[in-house]
């Protein structure tokens, strides 16, 4: 669970900040930035705290997004998190219904061991050709030829192996990341 949120923390460009318990949780439909708090008038009487997107200064085209005020943003956040209270359990089926179809590995899996079989056998038709050219005088540009074709075919199948390794990995975090918000 904990590389998992710290791997979502490196992710892109985003930062996490244990200033607010808001902080990172709300998303600028505007340019995609993340909203913070800032402190308005923090010297005087009618100090207050607001929400504003971090970006809205920061480019030459400025965002357009309003300030929220922090009351409405809590009550907001309470009233999202009580709607997911209240659904609860129809929420845990659909997701235990969906998981199902949607973060099964077991394919990938599969093709993971086929590619790992493959590499198993072109590397030991590659230990082989070695063997045999030490073995026997051989042609060696031909030899090249052939070794050099084994030997990509064997770097191309490691790349696939690794893709579907990334996206075994990939849904393994999704599916944790659901268990952990269920």
């Amino acid at each position: 669970m904990v590389q998992r949120e710290l791997a979502r923390r490196t992710k892109g460009k985003n930062r996490h900040s244990g200033v607010h318990l808001l902080s990172g949780r709300i998303k600028c439909g505007d340019c995609g930035g993340w909203y913070g708090s800032k402190v308005w008038h923090s010297p005087e009487k009618c100090k207050r705290t607001v929400w504003q997107c971090n970006q809205k200064y920061k480019n030459e085209v400025r965002c357009t997004t309003p300030y929220l005020d922090e009351a409405s943003v809590k009550e907001r956040f309470t009233v999202a998190v009580n709607q997911l209270l209240a659904g609860r359990d129809a929420a845990i089926a659909a997701y235990e219904q969906g998981m199902v179809l949607t973060l099964d590995t077991t394919e990938l899996e599969t093709q993971q061991q086929e590619l790992l079989s493959e590499m198993e056998i072109l590397n030991g038709m590659i230990q082989q050709m070695i063997r045999q050219n030490a073995m026997v005088a051989q042609d060696q540009n031909e030899y090249n030829q052939r070794f050099d074709a084994l030997s990509q075919k064997f770097k191309e199948a490691e790349a696939k192996k690794d893709a579907v390794a990334q996206q075994i990995s990939d849904i393994r975090d999704r599916r944790g990341t659901m268990e952990d918000f269920l």
